[in-house]
């Protein structure tokens, strides 16, 4: 029988086995629990760097939050090397023939970042190398504040151009910002001051027109503003203004062009006057003399005397009234400068064309206080002239109104009214006595009639009055002498002395001249008023046109400015003011 081999394997009794099992059991779980230590401390590890990473990215986006809110809050927004324009074209003016009268230029502001300025003192040497008005120290302690501003705004007087702007770019600094933006143009430059006025750096109106309009000139709908006003009418009231305060050495002057039926006003102009183009500090040439002022006028006051009386029956064109040497008028003694007539008893045609005080004063008495008051009402003496400017002011007139105020307001002292007041109050007592509705926009309409004051009769008879004035009267000289024509126009003359140290300083040369025309007179279209301050009389040559003989009275100058306005002013609007001697030059009626 042949024995069993066995190949390797030992025989081993149970214990052996179990002991062998156990020992790879102990092995293999101590195996097992190392990698699962080694596998818990790997995970940890990981969870650590999860927890930094989230704590740096936290930490990161906090940062970036802080420093967002920063620039928020401390600067200037960032819009590439320029920013877009933020304020919107401004409309312009236009007068009444499509004229521009403003225009706007494409300009730049400058921005300074100081925190992004890298080497300050280099930059403060360059910029002032370019502008040598900005002073360096200045310039370092706004730097030094560490805040955005505007260059130009704080230090320098006007938007820079495109020229200028490159000179700022080939500084090549950083720190600079420009924003586009506009300017605003005076095309006419003096010619319209204080009628259209000027805005701020920012393009805001600041005076005139550009401020009573300066919503709608930022209105897409009615951007543009179409005036009232005639750029070449307005060229010729400024230039005559100009040489008779040259000729007769006054110190101011006004003139207006009004349309007599439908409010318009054709021109104004305010001497002196200044050009808006070059913002200067403000001074009397700031001053609009015919809607801020308000002057005592003297006797183109007579007007509305005169028309109240025959309006209200208290007389008629031939009442005689007894003219004595003088009358009282409170403790004063009123004069005439000369009779209105060669007898002691004159009428009230020769009273109003001759400009008579004592027979002014003793109409006044016949019409008392009331209805003088009432009528100064209704001709809008009380308030301000109801037109779109700033610049307006109230007449001054007494409280409580005595009979002393009665006198002396019936010749023209007493009240204090603008000269826009005066045209607007004779243009209701001539145009048929229809108190106008003032404009210095152009109208589509011809008329433009508000209540009436005054009848139709008494208009013409107001009419006829002031072409006597011009034909016989106190004008005489400035329409009549020195000329082959006649002129078909009616005016009203007025001289007022001013005050001075809370009286009337008497004497030649401190006197307001008043010059109120319309033309033609029988069927009139246009007003136009003319005052001068402190005109002084000329003595010349005896056949000299521009002698006075040393008078100073309305009549020597304010008067024949108003002539020679109207002699180149009547063909342009197409107006006939003048006719040959052989026609009928007096507005005859039948209602006196």
């Amino acid at each position: 029988m042949k024995k069993r081999k066995y190949h390797g394997k030992k025989r081993i009794d149970i214990n052996q086995k179990s002991f062998a099992f156990t020992h790879r059991y102990d092995e293999g779980k101590f195996a097992f629990e190392k990698l699962k230590n080694i596998k818990d401390a790997f995970n940890l590890k990981i969870d650590n760097r999860l927890i930094l990473s989230s704590i740096i990215f936290s930490a990161i986006f906090v940062a970036i939050a802080i420093k967002m809110i920063e620039i928020n809050l401390f600067y200037q927004p960032q819009k590439s090397y320029f920013s877009s324009v933020e304020d919107s074209e401004r409309g312009n003016f236009y007068d009444r023939n499509n004229v521009s009268l403003t225009a706007n230029l494409r300009v730049y502001d400058i921005g300074i970042q100081p925190k992004k300025i890298y080497e300050a003192d280099k930059f403060i040497k360059k910029l002032t190398s370019l502008y040598s008005e900005i002073a360096e120290d200045e310039l370092k302690e706004r730097i030094d504040l560490n805040s955005f501003f505007y260059l130009n705004k704080v230090f320098l007087k006007r938007k820079i151009s495109a020229q200028e702007l490159q000179k700022i770019i080939d500084l090549g600094e950083t720190g600079i910002i420009f924003e586009d933006t506009y300017e605003r143009i005076y095309s006419q430059r003096e010619l319209f001051s204080h009628l259209i006025g000027y805005v701020d750096i920012d393009n805001n109106g600041l005076s005139g027109m550009e401020r009573s309009f300066n919503v709608i000139l930022y209105d897409e709908d009615k951007g543009d503003v179409v005036s009232s006003v005639d750029t070449r009418i307005q060229h010729i009231v400024r230039d005559e203004l100009l040489g008779a305060m040259d000729l007769y050495k006054a110190v101011g002057g006004a003139g207006i062009v009004l349309d007599i039926n439908n409010g318009e006003v054709i021109s104004m102009v305010s001497l002196p006057d200044f050009n808006p183009n070059h913002k200067i500090e403000e001074n009397d040439a700031f001053f609009n003399k015919n809607t801020k002022g308000v002057y005592e006028l003297g006797s183109v006051m007579k007007t509305f005397t005169v028309a109240i009386g025959i309006e209200e029956n208290k007389f008629n064109t031939n009442t005689l009234y007894e003219i004595s040497d003088y009358i009282k008028v409170g403790n004063s003694r009123v004069t005439d400068h000369h009779r209105p007539c060669e007898l002691n008893y004159c009428s009230v045609e020769d009273i109003f064309v001759q400009s008579s005080n004592i027979g002014t004063v003793m109409m006044v008495r016949d019409i008392g206080s009331e209805l003088q008051k009432e009528y100064f009402e209704e001709l809008g003496m009380f308030n301000k002239i109801n037109l779109n400017l700033p610049e307006l002011s109230y007449p001054l007139f007494p409280e409580p109104w005595r009979a002393v105020n009665t006198d002396s307001i019936s010749y023209g002292y007493g009240i204090s009214i603008s000269p826009l007041h005066l045209a607007y109050a004779t243009a209701t007592v001539l145009n048929g006595g229809y108190l106008l509705n003032p404009s210095i926009i152009r109208k589509d309409k011809d008329t433009d009639y508000g209540r009436k004051i005054f009848s139709d009769e008494t208009s013409e008879i107001m009419r006829y009055l002031f072409s006597k004035v011009v034909s016989e009267g106190t004008a005489h000289d400035a329409f009549s002498a020195h000329t082959d024509h006649r002129y078909i126009v009616g005016g009203k003359t007025g001289t007022a002395y001013k005050v001075e140290n809370s009286r009337y300083k008497v004497k030649k040369n401190n006197k307001m001249t008043t010059f109120i025309s319309a033309f033609p007179i029988n069927k009139p279209e246009y007003i136009v008023l003319v005052w001068l301050d402190e005109p002084k009389g000329i003595i010349s040559e005896y056949d000299d046109p521009d002698n006075t003989w040393g008078f100073t009275d309305a009549g020597w100058n304010a008067a024949r400015v108003s002539k020679n306005i109207i002699d180149r002013i009547s063909p342009i609007l197409d107006t006939n003011a003048r006719y040959l001697p052989s026609e009928n030059l007096i507005i005859k009626t039948s209602l006196q």
